[in-house]
């Protein structure tokens, strides 16, 4: 009596515990097959779109760009898109199936294929061998829970890559209405600047053909070095692709690092080499200044002033990258869907783009604190740029008030 109690004790323990670990990895399944589930409908649907697109008679506009640059850059897209096509195409199946029978692993998987139709579903060779009804199950030794275990990381993983690359092939730039070998000033407040948020901006005028100027109002001396960040910048910009020889670096007393600025010297000091450099656009922070800094949004007010007040050249246009919330400032190119039909401008950086903007964040060398390694790595402004219009100080309430006067 004392052994059967002891034999029937360990297996209502053992069973319990089954029972617990199957609820909790029903749980953890459901969550991950509705990650990959959605990961992959989203894959698949960018495919198709990004399919539909490359099938289609290039644009004029497209080959005026020269956005197809050879047959093996088209090739190496089409087999890009094929590829992904193919694994979400599968991955949405595995889904599928796996919630239609309930299963979470390719060993229910198994179970529930020979609960519907037996063996005959067997290969003839393995006729001889025993059923899974006649031998006892095998337990589960630790590498199997192992590999269980990183299958989950390693899948969602793997979606978001897919994710990355759909993103990548099918998010269209939309340029700045630039004449072609256009001259445009950008405006910034500290050397790094650049390459922090307007990499992708830089590249894509650069690739166009168009010559970019970089006007820097203060050489970032708030720490004492100055010297050595001008000596930084001239090496970043170069591994963006503007000359170093285009680069101006400013070091007024009225514009240090860190003080405030007022605007209206400050539109007179850029105005002026709008004039001299004679440019076709300008390019700078709007009032958010991106990362709320205040000699950011300097460079807007001091560019809203002139442009309110009619100094800016007619045929000059001027642009102001976007500032977006907070939440979707460090989701990199998770940030396309959102950004890429609320702006009327949009560049988004390819692999060799990024790669320069890590390059010349790796010249800056005396900022590569934590967090900027960090911004350099999440930040949507390595991967993509929004840019408007800039807009006109309102002057209506100064008419109201004159009307009152008078």
């Amino acid at each position: 009596m004392g052994s059967g109690e002891a034999g029937v004790q360990p297996t209502f323990a053992q069973s319990a515990l089954v029972a617990l670990d199957r609820a909790d990895n029903n749980s953890t399944a459901a969550v991950v097959k509705t990650v990959v589930g959605v990961t992959s409908l989203t894959t698949f649907l960018l495919g198709l779109r990004s399919a539909w697109k490359h099938s289609r008679q290039p644009e004029a506009a497209d080959l005026a760009r020269a956005q197809i640059y050879s047959g093996v850059g088209f090739a190496g897209k089409a087999l890009a898109v094929a590829t992904v096509l193919t694994v979400s195409g599968f991955s949405l199946f595995i889904v599928g199936v796996s919630w239609a029978l309930n299963v979470n692993t390719p060993r229910q998987f198994g179970s529930a294929m020979r609960r519907a139709f037996g063996d005959n579903l067997r290969l003839a060779s393995s006729t001889d061998s025993q059923s899974g009804s006649d031998c006892p199950e095998r337990p589960r030794r630790h590498s199997d829970r192992l590999k269980e275990a990183m299958f989950i990381p390693i899948t969602i993983l793997v979606g978001i890559l897919i994710l990355v690359v759909v993103l990548l092939l099918s998010v269209r730039n939309r340029f700045l209405p630039l004449c072609n070998g256009s001259r445009v000033l950008l405006v910034i407040a500290h050397p790094d600047d650049e390459t922090m948020f307007f990499a992708p901006t830089i590249r894509g005028l650069r690739q166009a053909g168009h010559r970019v100027f970089l006007l820097c109002v203060s050489s970032g001396n708030f720490y004492g070095e100055g010297t050595t960040r001008r000596r930084e910048l001239i090496e970043a910009v170069e591994r963006l692709g503007i000359s170093p020889s285009d680069t101006t670096i400013l070091d007024y007393e009225a514009f240090q690092d860190g003080d405030s600025w007022s605007r209206h010297p400050l539109s007179l000091v850029i105005m002026r080499h709008v004039e001299v450099l004679a440019v076709d656009a300008v390019i700078s922070f709007d009032q958010g200044g991106v990362s709320g800094h205040g000699n950011h949004a300097s460079c807007f007010e001091a560019l809203q002033t002139a442009y309110t007040h009619g100094v800016v050249p007619r045929d000059v246009h001027i642009f102001v990258l976007d500032s977006i919330p907070l939440w979707r400032k460090y989701i990199g190119l998770l940030d396309a869907p959102f950004s890429c039909h609320r702006s009327p401008f949009f560049y988004v950086a390819r692999f060799r783009d990024i790669r320069a903007c890590w390059r010349a964040m790796l010249a800056h060398r005396s900022q590569l604190v934590w967090f900027r390694v960090l911004f350099i790595i999440f930040s949507r402004y390595v991967y993509m740029n929004s840019l408007r219009r800039i807009s006109p100080l309102p002057l209506v309430a100064n008419s109201r008030c004159k009307s009152r006067n008078h």
